[in-house]
């Protein structure tokens, strides 16, 4: 089997920044003909969300019936440089991500490389014993009772220090963050949202495949689909148009006087080679909202692979909760279907929206750590500006 590629850990730091924010659309922004009432509309949303939120900067992209109809950038995605952000520009994906792995694990099923419904452990032996079968299905749905973050997950204290900084040369090196610790509820029998029950889907699918996630996710997902634009996070690689990350120093104000750096910092540092699966991913709006075209329906993912996506899944006392494979599947205040799915981690907020009836996909990425906070109400409110034209 070949060495999963991991990325090395750099040392621990803040570098912060005070800044003037200025959520200005970039010059080169794309309006389709007929669309530029609802494309300003939208830009007026975001602006007031910057603004409240001091954003630096965001993107955003919106597509309809498979047509690029907006694409724009606000501010600045380096403000010590004042570069402004384009329609090029690179967000961490945070956990949109895992819709990138939900794909991989349900494309993967259907050649028969893996079992959704198959003991976990009849691939990657390594994981222990828990009593109870967990399957990728139930890791997919964030129904098999794998941990999220804790606080001993953030403790300085801990052997190479808190995860976001370590080392992870192997498959063991992420798997003793969490494997070992108890099941948060019986697996399928509770909701409980899991990055790191993404990561074993990544551990999974490299152990019975031979290959590294990225590679599969590149050979299976990103080339056939032309999502060159969509790359690994990878904090020591060079990639370009990358923005740079910020936080609201209220974060930290146990730490750092604001009247010191102003409202925003620079975001500590982040190694996700732990979570490529669940959080590890970064791209273009465009990029982002091309890939939630391919949700929209059928098409570049064959009738039942979409359908075995977009199912939402059982809990073993038979309620259905809002989850398929990785997507959210939901209405809105006005009663229509969406997919969705959100991200947030420092540098970085995110979201991805497809109303599948309408004809309508709205991306949208930032480069400041879990602002806006209702990602979903303003994706909505820029997807309202384009349905029904």
């Amino acid at each position: 089997m070949n060495t999963p590629f991991r990325f090395l850990a750099g040392a621990v730091a803040l570098a912060l920044a005070s800044c003037a924010l200025a959520p200005e659309p970039a010059s080169g922004d794309l309006v389709a003909p007929s669309f530029e009432t609802g494309a300003a509309a939208a830009g007026d949303a975001i602006a007031a969300a910057m603004a409240a939120d001091q954003i630096p900067a965001l993107s955003v992209a919106v597509m309809k019936d498979g047509v690029l109809v907006w694409s724009a950038a606000f501010g600045d995605s380096d403000l010590e440089n004042a570069t402004p952000a384009t329609r090029d520009t690179k967000y961490r994906l945070a956990s949109v991500s895992k819709l990138f792995a939900a794909d991989l694990a349900a494309m993967m099923a259907a050649e028969g490389v893996v079992d959704l419904d198959a003991d976990i452990r009849t691939y990657l032996p390594a994981f222990p014993d828990k009593g109870a079968k967990i399957t990728l299905r139930q890791l997919l749905g964030h129904i098999a009772g794998i941990r999220h973050y804790t606080a001993k997950d953030f403790d300085f204290a801990q052997a190479g220090g808190i995860i976001d900084t370590r080392l992870y040369p192997d498959a063991a090196s992420i798997l003793a963050i969490f494997a070992n610790d108890p099941l948060v509820s019986p697996p399928g029998a509770e909701y409980h949202y899991s990055t790191f029950g993404y990561s074993l889907v990544s551990l999974v699918l490299e152990a019975a495949s031979g290959k590294s996630f990225t590679e599969l996710l590149d050979e299976k997902l990103l080339r056939p689909a032309g999502l060159a634009d969509i790359v690994v996070d990878d904090s020591f690689a060079l990639i370009k148009d990358r923005a740079e990350f910020y936080d609201p120093a209220s974060r930290y104000e146990q730490i750092l006087n604001p009247a010191n750096y102003g409202p925003v910092v620079n975001a500590p540092p982040l190694n996700s080679a732990y979570k490529i699966a669940g959080g590890g991913l970064a791209g273009d709006a465009e990029a982002v909202a091309a890939f939630g075209e391919l949700h929209r329906a059928p098409g570049f993912l064959a009738a039942p692979l979409w359908q075995e996506i977009f199912t939402p899944q059982k809990l073993t006392n038979g309620e259905t909760i809002s989850h398929g494979l990785g997507w959210r599947i939901e209405e809105d205040a006005n009663g229509r279907r969406i997919f969705q799915h959100s991200g947030s981690q420092q540098g970085a907020r995110a979201h991805l929206l497809v109303y599948p009836d309408d004809g309508v996909v709205v991306a949208f990425l930032t480069n400041m750590g879990g602002l806006p906070a209702d990602s979903a109400a303003l994706a909505q409110a820029i997807g309202e500006q384009f349905l029904g034209r």
